[in-house]
């Protein structure tokens, strides 16, 4: 069981990795979406796409808990 958890870790730890590399190329396309020049829409393009891989990949790590931990993502209609 161990084991499990610590792979679930290292697997954990790569998300964050890849969730901090989405943050800062969000960061750096942020201040050129803000120009109001023909490649603005580009950059908020940008910035859209990294924010939404970011999530993705919060829920990616969240199903890998719940896969590992609880043994089962949970029922939908919960909210």
């Amino acid at each position: 069981m161990m084991t499990s958890y610590r792979e679930l870790v290292d697997r954990i730890r790569g998300e964050i990795g890849d969730l901090d590399r989405l943050v800062q190329r969000a960061l750096r396309a942020w201040p050129r979406a803000q120009d109001l020049s023909p490649e603005q829409g580009i950059y908020l393009d940008s910035v859209a796409l990294n924010l939404h891989s970011f999530y993705a990949g919060l829920e990616r790590m969240f199903q890998l808990i719940a896969t590992r931990v609880d043994q089962k993502l949970p029922s939908r209609g919960l909210a």
